[in-house]
């Protein structure tokens, strides 16, 4: 598949990818007890496929919020810094706090968001990513779907500029 300037194939199917989810999803439900103290909080854009999939999995008192931090731009690499372009709007003050994104790559974005949540004074901060592409600089997310060694991917939230977030399927990018 090409988009954009890139080529792309396959690497997991849609019934692969829902395997993946399906595990991320149990991991997290299976491991939260208190959930009247529990705010997801869904990356934007990327993570907000997998915060659905949580949301609905889980009972009905929990608070749902976002955050919006941008480090990628248009590029396949990240640029290394991290600008926070939308902060939570619900109290985070005392909560427990699960950070859900589509991947952790070079950990910086997330390591960003989990310093801003307990700054914010969160009581925890857990972090849950689809997919995690584990390297000497990356944060070991609390939950995840898949460890992954490819470059660059893209599907089910994942994009190469702002394109490619809204396949069933995961995609990666041809060398």
């Amino acid at each position: 598949m090409r988009i954009k300037d890139r080529d792309f194939t396959e690497l997991y199917s849609e019934q692969d990818l829902k395997k993946i989810i399906s595990k991320c999803v149990s991991d997290v439900k299976n491991s939260i007890s208190n959930t009247e103290n529990l705010v997801l909080v869904g990356v934007l854009n990327g993570g907000v496929p997998l915060l659905n999939e949580i949301a609905f999995s889980m009972p009905e008192n929990i608070t749902l919020d976002y955050v919006k931090a941008v480090s990628y731009g248009n590029n396949t690499f990240s640029s290394g810094e991290i600008i926070l372009l939308l902060d939570t709007q619900v109290e985070i003050n005392g909560r427990d706090v699960v950070l859900v994104d589509d991947i952790i790559d070079s950990g910086r974005t997330m390591q960003f968001l989990k310093d801003h949540m307990r700054k914010k004074g969160a009581r925890s901060v857990k972090v849950c990513s689809l997919f995690y592409k584990k390297n000497e600089m990356s944060i070991e997310p609390d939950f995840y779907g898949e460890m992954i060694n490819e470059k660059f991917i893209i599907g089910f939230g994942l994009d190469y500029a702002q394109k490619g977030r809204n396949l069933k399927n995961i995609l990666k990018l041809n060398d």
